[in-house]
């Protein structure tokens, strides 16, 4: 019953011309009830009053009208109620009855008016909030769908994001400095081997810190949290069962409406990173290793005319010291000058096998604090019989008083040694001009030292002025590519710089910067 009255009511909303019949049905309905009950007259003589007054009746139909209908509907009832009534009754009222009442009107008018201006003001305002019900209705089911949409956008992304910082090793934190509280990724706590569940705390964190390692991380972390500046530091991080992890630490600092500080970054897991650059140095040395061995087979003649001089002196002066022996009377003052020459001469040789056993050692690089000057020394001694089987001339502009360096020997022996005999075959060629090779150091002002090797030869091409530091890159036809590659990453290990330059006339110039460790 309910729902037929709110279907007939929403029909009669939705048609005027049900509304505005509305007015002569119900009027019709007083007429015939107002008939029923009291007959189609009243005796203007009788004194009893109708049972049913017909200006009420006619009162409750416009306002029924009016209601349902609005103020349109309304209003024709109301004429309608007054064309009606007179035919009606006759009233004693002082009042004129006859065809048209008008004070009945203007009452009846009146109230048809109101209730049906209420009314349609009260059915607007309830179509308005039916309407805004409907949109408000809409607005929330849309938002629930966005609210659901990036809820599962948002789980998704931080699925993905989990599954890209496993993938790479990576993990992120947060670190308020004012309250202590941290935030930290599923895969920071994997990397720091705590469980999900566990509050973080810098104090966690600084608990897996290598001992060795750990007054410099402390430090790092006090003084970027004081300065407000982001910081950056890889440390060693130890683990419950033994083994120990290398993580590099990013930290950006931002600052919130109120000035704290907060620390938002990254903590990466780079110990494959570190294995695989410690496998490299190996390779790497390895590799130094072989060229050292090749370079000393290039200077096999070389070699062998160093030692075989002190030899053949050594022997000359043995059979001269006999001869002096065999005198009559023995002459001891030119013998024992005889063993003097003997002494020297194997001690020379002596010092060149050193030199050769030295070059060839293989064993990991021991850095010390060396004066570049004497190690320039060492491997001019060495390649003095190249120098001279080349027809080479050496100059050496070597300044004096220079701050030591912290390098290994053998390696910076190396690189010198590699870096002249490419001079000395830059000039194999040159038959115009002296064949000059000159060896120079100096004190640069960004505290470090530089080496300079330079050749009379014919150049390099300018397109060739990097690439010849890559491995397997040569300008010689028997050349292997590796001496100048090996040279660079040995200077670059040491914190230093090696590259080549051009001159303006024939010749080029390699040289190196090392920084001083004063």
């Amino acid at each position: 019953m309910a729902d037929n009255t709110h279907r007939f009511l929403a029909k009669l909303e939705g048609s005027t011309a049900l509304r505005y019949a509305l007015a002569p049905v119900c009027i019709a309905v007083a007429l015939l009830l107002q008939i029923a009950v009291i007959g189609p007259s009243l005796p203007v003589w009788s004194s009893s009053p109708p049972p049913i007054h017909p200006t009420g009746l006619f009162q409750v139909c416009i306002v029924a009208v009016a209601w349902f209908g609005g103020a349109g509907p309304g209003f024709l009832a109301a004429l309608l109620a007054t064309l009606v009534l007179p035919l009606l009754i006759t009233m004693n009222y002082p009042l004129i009855a006859g065809f048209f009442d008008l004070p009945r009107f203007v009452a009846f008018g009146i109230t048809g008016l109101a209730v049906g201006w209420g009314t349609t003001f009260r059915r607007r305002a309830e179509a308005a909030l039916r309407r805004s019900e409907r949109e408000l209705r809409k607005t929330r089911n849309e938002l629930e769908m966005k609210v659901l949409e990036q809820t599962a956008e948002l789980r998704r992304s931080e699925a993905l994001l989990a599954e890209a910082q496993k993938l790479s090793r990576t993990g992120s934190f947060g670190w308020k400095v004012s309250t202590g509280e941290m935030f930290w990724s599923e895969e920071t706590c994997r990397i720091f081997r705590y469980d999900r569940t566990t509050k973080p705390t810098m104090e966690l964190a600084l608990q897996r810190v290598h001992p060795e390692d750990a007054a410099l991380v402390k430090q790092t972390i006090e003084r970027a949290s004081q300065d407000g500046k982001d910081f950056e530091h890889e440390c060693r991080v130890g683990m419950p069962h033994g083994s120990v992890t290398y993580v590099h630490v990013v930290a950006h600092a931002v600052r919130d409406e109120a000035g704290s500080i907060e620390f938002v970054g990254a903590v990466m897991d780079v110990t494959d990173r570190k294995q695989a650059e410690e496998a490299l140095r190996k390779a790497q040395g390895e590799l130094a290793h072989v060229t050292r061995v090749m370079t000393v087979g290039e200077l096999a003649a070389s070699i062998a005319h160093e030692v075989n001089q002190p030899l053949t002196g050594v022997i000359t002066n043995g059979q001269a010291c006999l001869r002096w022996l065999g005198r009559t009377p023995p002459d001891l003052e030119e013998a024992q000058e005889a063993v003097r020459r003997t002494i020297r001469d194997g001690s020379r040789a002596s010092e060149v096998m050193v030199r050769i056993r030295t070059l060839l050692r293989k064993a990991e690089p021991q850095k010390t604090r060396l004066a570049i000057n004497n190690v320039i020394g060492e491997v001019i001694a060495l390649a003095d019989s190249e120098l001279r089987r080349h027809r080479v001339s050496l100059h050496t502009d070597l300044a004096a008083d220079l701050p030591p360096v912290l390098a290994d020997r053998i390696q910076l022996q190396q690189v010198l040694l590699n870096l002249m005999l490419n001079a000395m075959e830059a000039m194999r060629a040159v038959t115009d001009r002296p064949r000059e090779l000159i060896i120079r150091s100096q004190r640069e002002e960004t505290d470090a030292i530089r080496v300079a090797v330079q050749d009379a030869g014919g150049g390099i091409d300018p397109q060739d002025l990097d690439r010849i530091f890559t491995a397997f890159v040569t300008t010689k036809p028997e050349g292997l590519g590796m001496g100048l590659a090996i040279s660079r990453s040995i200077i670059e290990a040491h914190g230093g710089r090696l590259w080549a330059t051009l001159h303006a006339g024939p010749g080029a110039t390699v040289q190196f910067t090392l920084p001083m460790h004063l």
